[in-house]
């Protein structure tokens, strides 16, 4: 048996740093307050790994992730494996007063909890997300104490089994959030519940046991300074709840934006002296559902814009750290959301805490994903839930059970503890009606999951119920997220009934398994949902979501000697007009495809100050210096009023003169005296074909490169029957003009032309233009043949850094990139950005291939590169896109669009539809092999001179 000690009094010593009133409850942690601070408990388990004996484990912690019982995801089937008991023990030394009460709280036990202290029974909590806590005054004693915890990872209620332990995402067990003992008064106050509207009134419900003596309760406010702010008002108790009032003036509201916090210290007092002090953080704000109209915070009407998320990391499960819970604050504020969804269970109560200080709304859900609570243990859970979080300023809306998980009993639950009466949403599945057998007392909020773009619009333009689907754009793998999120985006924002978007998911929720070598397990395509991967690796969808989203708009792409320093922009902030950000602009230039540096240089920079209210669309007036004109991009960056960067936009300098590739030499290419399509210009040799014109090979040093085939058509009807014919062949024509070559066929290959254009800079221009039997098609563009494990790296100048599908286009900024090729397959491999795939817009491309070859393009037209071939995840579903199969670069006037797990591409609206072709399609891109090589080589000497 092991019992292991908490050493009291340094606990309490630090304790007296935060509070210095001895009236004033206080918590005595008898495990750690995080993942990062996790005590050692004695442990056993009954089933599984590491079964049968005792040993330590961490606590808090899920013991699935330190190596007990087995890994389970909620949908698996148990086959002979029985559901384990874990058996915890742990000493600590204790010196309880004689005029105190003490009661052992836990935040999150999973889930059937039986407690004992000095071996006498304490009680027993069903149910493992909710906080919980028991008495143990007189189970505690002088001195060593012994606890003792059994959790059943299962239950023996029935309904808890069915809402928490059948779900689509991973399950846990154990005692995964703190635990420790709160020390009260006899006579003390056990919580509150307050309505700090933005009018400046304040109700406040306390709620009190033991009470004997004390005859009032008066309260104080404070600022977040600790000033005093009004005068104390006061109340004579009524029963264990009575009820306070009183009126503020010139208060500062909360929102997302203004994150603005006070405190209430309530006090216990009988006629001679305080028996108990309750100290509690709220913030103003009035949160409102206007039935048939919108979600209105402070009397402004705004849209929810945010993703569902769960508690939890890869390598600790649901036990987070305080740094995880901000850093997910932080990640979505990142991308520009204002609400969050902590979907299927109650958060953990720190990272309301976060979002109550650094500004995000948040949904706060009951457990239960598929099946409901019954009304009995319902109830008992939601009273739970809405007793801890209702004073968060941040929760502004109660969700009553995932998708079929819906039990309308509870509502009047909510109700009864909640002094706001916020809304309990009902949530429904992607194919039911949600206004089915539901008739509450209020219009039911359309939260119908995974609409498509027919639903969406009959929603917000022909219904009359505030339409937010709760889940939607599914963000498996590379799909979804932000793929049609600007077209379903623009629709909410001009509806009269719109209320917001929640995408699922946040993170790709992938467990770190010891016994799958150490690797991330995703279940494929269960649990591979997030916007971003399980440790917050970006997709496209990442940026994509933060430029849709983002409360600044500017449309302008491109300046030139015109400009006289003014630019349209959009404010789409709630409450901030433009000048409580801090707005700068820059002048820079890019770095250049022959050097090696990345990225860009400012060249100047200076603020701006823009009075543009909330809402309202203005101008930006810049003050730029004469010679902006021969810079390469004005960069604007926006930071919000909290500091945060919110917007970073790159309007490119179409009158800049820079160069870009430069050749070492200009030198004619010498055309071959035996073959005349063939020509060399120093160690390079081009092979053309001389029917088709096309590119057949390139030598580099008389050795053949794996550069092959340029162009090719390549395309990809709907229509599979659609007849295009690309085998015809004629004959070439080639030509010298002056000190360059001219290269051209007609009719061949599929296209109605090809000119080369060969010259002795090193530039290599390639016009084309084909014509496609009309109709349909996912893509459509040129292709050439390089083996894909010739290509070890690139660099671009362009919008990245993440690849792009028709329907995701956004998100992209200005600037030079460069990516090694490394493996990336959703949902198993992470290494972002991505190599593979789409990118555009795009100015100038560099490949470095095997042996030293340099391949650059720059782009003429408006062609998007298409890079090798990008490799999709197990089993996408719907969250696929149309490459062409042939290894190699392309250059595409069409690209496909990406549909997401539970929609075809094609439902998702205009933008996911095929390209419909119907006349001549022209390009141009221009091509550089070895451009800028020394045309000799130094011998290296292996002599060292000390």
């Amino acid at each position: 048996m092991f019992l292991f000690k908490t050493n009291f009094y340094i606990v309490v010593a630090s304790m007296f740093l935060v509070v210095n009133l001895t009236n004033a409850q206080r918590k005595i942690y008898l495990s750690g307050e995080d993942a990062t601070t996790a005590i050692d408990w004695g442990f056993k388990i009954s089933e599984g790994r590491n079964s049968g004996f005792w040993t330590t484990i961490p606590v808090p912690s899920n013991w699935e992730t330190e190596g007990f019982g087995d890994y389970m995801y909620g949908m698996d089937k148990l086959e002979n494996r029985k559901l384990p008991v874990g058996n915890y023990q742990h000493a600590f030394n204790f010196s309880p007063k004689t005029n105190k009460r003490y009661f052992i709280v836990f935040q999150g036990s999973m889930t059937d909890t039986k407690i004992s202290v000095n071996g006498k029974k304490v009680g027993l909590h069903q149910g493992g997300f909710t906080e919980f806590k028991f008495e143990i005054t007189d189970f505690l004693k002088e001195g060593e104490n012994n606890l003792e915890v059994e959790v059943n990872s299962s239950s023996t209620n029935e309904s808890l089994v069915a809402a928490e332990r059948f779900a689509d995402y991973w399950m846990f067990s154990g005692i995964f959030r703190p635990v420790f003992i709160e020390e009260v008064a006899a006579e003390f106050i056990e919580h509150v519940a307050i309505d700090a509207k933005m009018t400046g009134d304040f109700d406040m419900w306390v709620y009190t046991q033991g009470v004997k003596n004390a005859t009032t309760i008066s309260a104080q406010l404070y600022d977040k300074e600790h000033h005093k702010i009004g005068k104390t008002f006061t109340s004579k108790i009524t029963s264990e709840k009575t009820s306070l009032s009183a009126n503020f003036k010139d208060i500062k509201l909360w929102s997302h934006e203004f994150p603005n916090l006070y405190s209430v210290e309530i006090e216990l007092k009988n006629k001679k002296e305080t028996l108990h002090t309750y100290k509690e953080t709220f913030g103003f704000r009035t949160f409102e559902v206007l039935d048939h109209d919108g979600f209105y915070l402070n009397g402004k009407r705004l849209l929810l814009k945010g993703a569902s998320m769960h508690c939890f990391r890869p390598e600790t499960g649901r036990t987070l750290s305080k740094k995880d819970m901000i850093e997910n604050v932080r990640l979505m504020q990142d991308l520009n959301f204002n609400c969050v969804r902590a979907s299927h269970y109650p958060a953990d109560a720190y990272f309301l805490r976060v979002c109550d200080s650094l500004g995000l709304m948040a949904m706060v859900e009951t457990t239960g994903w598929y099946r409901p609570l019954d009304t009995e243990i319902g109830s008992k859970l939601v009273k739970e839930m809405v007793v801890r979080d209702v004073n968060h300023p941040s929760v502004v809306l109660w969700s009553n059970g995932n998708h079929m998980a819906h039990n309308p009993q509870l509502d009047a639950v909510f109700m009864e503890w909640d002094i706001q009466k916020r809304r309990p949403l009902k949530n429904e599945a992607k194919n039911n009606d949600i206004f089915a057998n539901y008739k509450p007392a209020w219009d039911i909020v359309n939260t119908t999951y995974y609409p498509n773009y027919e639903s969406i619009k009959k929603n917000l333009f022909e219904e009359n119920h505030i339409y937010m689907p709760n889940e939607t754009l599914h963000a498996l793998y590379d799909g979804g997220g932000a793929a049609n999120l600007k077209t379903y985006w623009d629709l909410f924002e001009k509806s009269k009934v719109g209320g917001g978007i929640m995408i699922w998911a946040l993170f790709d929720e992938g467990l770190m398994r010891t016994d799958m070598g150490y690797t991330i397990d995703n279940q494929h395509n269960k649990a591979a949902d997030g916007i971003v991967g399980p440790n917050g690796e970006k997709d496209g969808s990442y940026y994509g979501v933060r430029e849709i989203w983002s409360p600044v708009v500017i449309d302008k792409d491109s300046i030139d000697a015109s400009f006289k320093g003014e630019i349209a922009v959009h404010n789409k902030f709630s409450f901030a007009n433009l000048n409580q950000c801090e707005i700068r602009w820059k002048l820079i230039n890019f770095a250049n495809p022959d050097g090696t540096v990345n990225g860009h240089r400012t060249v100047a920079l200076g603020k701006v100050v823009a009075d543009v209210l909330a809402g309202a669309k203005g101008i930006l007036n810049i003050n730029l210096p004469e010679s902006f004109v021969n810079n390469d991009a004005l960069a604007i960056e926006v930071y919000d009023p909290k500091g945060l960067l919110v917007y970073d936009k790159r309007i490119a300098i179409t009158t800049s003169q820079r160069p870009v590739f430069r050749a070492s030499m200009e030198a004619d290419f010498i055309q071959n005296k035996t073959n005349n399509f063939s020509l060399q210009r120093d160690n390079i040799t081009l092979n053309f074909d001389e029917n088709s014109g096309q590119l057949l090979s390139v030598l580099d040093q008389g050795k053949e490169s794996s550069i092959k085939k340029f162009p090719f058509l390549t395309f990809e009807a709907v229509d599979k029957n659609l007849v295009n014919n690309i085998s015809e062949s004629s004959k070439a024509t080639i030509k010298k003009e002056g000190n360059q070559w001219i290269i051209e066929s007609k009719n061949t290959k599929g296209f109605d032309f090809i000119k080369w254009t060969v010259k002795p800079t090193g530039e290599i221009i390639l016009d084309y233009a084909y014509t496609l039997t009309k109709g349909a098609y996912n893509y459509a563009g040129i292709g050439m043949e390089v083996a894909a494990s010739d290509v070890l790296r690139k660099r671009y100048r362009g919008e990245g850094p993440a690849r792009i599908w028709k329907n995701r286009t956004e998100g992209g900024t200005l600037d030079v990139y460069a990516v090694d090729k490394l493996v990336n397959i959703p949902g198993e491999v992470y290494n972002q950005p991505e190599f593979e795939g789409c990118f555009a817009p795009w100015n100038w491309a560099v490949f470095y291939l095997k042996n030293n070859l340099n391949l650059g393009f720059k782009n003429n037209t408006n062609v998007v590169l298409g890079v090798l071939n990008p490799i999709n995840g197990y089993d996408p579903k719907f969250a696929s896109w149309s490459y062409p199969p042939q290894e190699g670069l392309f250059f595409f006037d069409y690209i496909s669009a990406v549909g997401s797990k539970w929609k075809a591409p094609t439902e998702f609206g205009p933008d996911g539809q095929p390209n419909q072709i119907n006349e001549q399609v022209k390009g141009s891109v221009s091509m550089f092999i070895n451009w800028n090589k020394p045309s000799g080589k130094s011998e290296r000497v292996n002599l060292e001179i000390e």
